[in-house]
């Protein structure tokens, strides 16, 4: 199969004449420049899309210095959602029976010609002084420091084969294997909707989720379907196929995760919520796929969301605020990112967020246990 793929990185910048969308392409990112880079779904084709991505993003900043940039990706010849199920089932927590996936030539682990470009452009100078060697540790650990990046759906596939790309570059270079799991470490992505495999990751990783985003929920892991088979049986109980009388008049639940944290492994952390809005909102036909949207989770206000959902945006515009922070701090020294989850301005949110299973009621969860108490008198 011919790899015909390409990719072009911009910045958000002021508009002008020159730039009447306030976005400009770049041959590459100075790596010592503290910055975001936004990786958006594989619908980012053009430059009007990345750079509303971007500017999704920079709504989110309270604090507009740092730079930000998008990726423009041009995939023609390639359909992103077989080259996320093959990486999937590469680490054997995809689908091997697809139909998408019976005709693939290339293995399972390849990576893409497009997404090697974002690495040339991004990761690869940071490693790298102007003759092309590799520089310190503790320098490339600042320039890698000043990196965020800011994923959503098949940005963090792209995200994710950055890192295979980095570790086979750090290889080349001469890094010593205990240095490149600690370079590695000091990438920090923040993944939306992820379509990725989960604890395999050797970066600093946040993702975020919702269960009834189909998409996310591909990933076939234990967890996963464990969670999944839980949700199903809630799901059942409430419709009253199990469970007896005297439950439903109670409104005993056998499973309801409405805001979690879940913990893979130490670089690796998942805030997963049931639903961000009522099954009502997502059933309506001009709502189909709300819940993997990037919007749904970034915006600030949006009344339609649950208590659930609006606890999840929280934590994500957060978050992303605390990387763009982290990356500015590094303009003249290494400085490494500490625990975020024990910082203060997370501890609320992180103290919610620990499996209380209980404590949200989704609208259409009071709805439905309402009905049955009726019915049932």
């Amino acid at each position: 199969m011919t790899d015909n793929s390409h990719a072009k990185i911009g910045q958000r910048i002021k508009k002008s004449k020159a730039n009447p969308l306030g976005w400009k392409y770049v041959d590459i990112i100075p790596p010592d420049m503290p910055c975001i880079i936004t990786l958006s779904g594989s619908n980012t084709d053009n430059s009007k899309k990345a750079n509303g991505f971007a500017k999704m993003i920079i709504e989110m900043l309270k604090n507009k210095r740092i730079a930000v940039f998008s990726a423009e990706y041009d995939t023609t010849g390639r359909k992103s959602v077989t080259d996320r199920l093959a990486l999937l089932n590469h680490y054997n927590q995809g689908d091997e029976n697809s139909p998408l996936l019976r005709y693939r030539e290339e293995d399972y682990g390849y990576i893409p010609q497009y997404i090697k470009e974002i690495y040339e452009k991004t990761i690869a100078p940071r490693l790298r002084d102007e003759n092309g060697n590799k520089v310190p540790i503790a320098k490339a650990a600042q320039r890698l420091n000043m990196l965020s990046f800011v994923n959503h759906c098949q940005g963090s596939t792209v995200a994710f084969q950055l890192e295979r790309l980095m570790q086979e570059d750090m290889t080349q270079l001469g890094y010593p294997d205990k240095v490149q799991e600690y370079l590695l470490k000091q990438i920090h992505n923040v993944d939306v909707a992820p379509v990725i495999p989960i604890g395999i990751t050797k970066t600093t990783t946040i993702k975020f989720g919702s269960l009834s985003d189909e998409k996310a929920t591909s990933v076939h892991t234990p967890k996963i379907e464990y969670i999944l088979r839980r949700k199903r049986e809630h799901e059942r109980f409430m419709e009253g196929i199990s469970g007896n009388e005297t439950e439903r008049r109670a409104g005993n639940r056998p499973f309801m995760m409405n805001f979690s944290v879940f913990r893979p492994t130490s670089n690796e952390t998942i805030f997963a919520v049931n639903n961000i809005y009522p099954v009502e909102i997502q059933k309506e036909e001009d709502m189909e796929g709300i819940e993997h949207v990037f919007a749904s989770y970034s915006d600030i206000d949006d009344d339609d969301r649950t208590k659930q959902g609006d606890q999840l945006s929280q934590a994500l515009r957060e978050v992303v605020n605390i990387m763009a922070e982290h990356s500015l701090k590094n303009e003249k020294d290494l400085v490494e990112l500490p625990d975020i989850f024990k910082m203060p301005r997370m501890k609320q949110i992180i103290e919610r967020a620990q499996n209380n299973r209980y404590e949200f009621m989704s609208k259409e969860t009071k709805i439905l246990r309402s009905r049955r108490n009726q019915s049932s008198r």
